[in-house]
């Protein structure tokens, strides 16, 4: 199963154009360049910060009662320039007196998980894939297993909870470890929500919702729904776990 985009060659926005289908490493290249431009027009209007402090104020609304009133552990991840700002998340709720982990992407393409400092954005040493320093404290592969509140990256969900990466597979892989009752939400730039279904394998996981930099929170309708992954997507798969210095899947 393909997408549905405008001729132009732009993920479809309701109401435009006659679609055509795209195979999904085709699709994820088009969510790519949408998040430039998506990125370029928030940087340049100013309007960066405040973004983060409307992702962060949704967040903290977002998050369960502690049962004991003691502190939550939420995962987040370290944004890079491009992805909507997570800094402001991070100091916020490290303020609020709660635990927040990150990932660290390995070689493997597996994540694993530190706790956050506040205030700090991605860059190489936290996105890039390497080996892991030997004094490094880190809280193990399975650590979603223990959060009440999961933040994903993402270039795009659909209505029905499939998340599309950047195609390494890392969080895909990730999130089995996570308690089914805990809510997993993908951070967007306003737009870049798709309207169409998003194609799905079997490996797949799908998520509670998203939230966008316009500080709007949308829950899905998940429907457990897999379909094959095409030749084409598979093989952009390996190609970016070869090639990507940001295998954030």
């Amino acid at each position: 199963m393909g997408i549905m985009t405008t001729p132009a060659g732009r993920p479809r926005s309701r109401g435009e154009g006659t679609p055509t289908t795209l195979s999904k490493r085709e699709v994820r290249q088009l969510y790519r360049q949408r998040r430039r431009e998506l990125a370029g027009a928030l940087e340049a209007s100013g309007d960066r910060e405040a973004a983060g402090r409307r992702i962060a104020e949704q967040v903290l609304a977002l998050l369960p009662e502690s049962p004991a009133g003691g502190a939550l552990r939420v995962a987040a991840y370290e944004s890079t320039p491009d992805e909507p700002p997570t800094g402001p998340l991070i100091t916020a709720l490290v303020d609020a007196g709660h635990e927040v982990i990150v990932p660290i992407t390995l070689e493997d393409l597996s994540l694993e998980w530190r706790v956050a400092t506040p205030g700090t954005v991605g860059d190489e040493s936290t996105t890039t894939r390497a080996p892991l320093p030997a004094d490094a404290r880190t809280l193990g592969a399975d650590a979603l297993g223990s959060c009440d509140l999961i933040i994903t990256p993402g270039l795009t969900v659909d209505p029905h909870g499939v998340r599309l990466g950047q195609g390494g597979g890392c969080y895909d892989r990730a999130l089995v470890h996570r308690d089914p009752t805990t809510p997993a939400i993908t951070l967007l730039h306003e737009g870049e929500q798709s309207i169409d279904p998003l194609p799905r394998a079997a490996h797949d996981q799908l998520v509670d919702g998203y939230l966008t930099t316009s500080g709007r929170l949308v829950r899905v309708d998940r429907v457990d729904r897999v379909e094959g992954a095409d030749s084409a997507d598979s093989a952009a798969s390996a190609d970016t776990a070869t090639r990507s210095p940001r295998a954030k899947g």
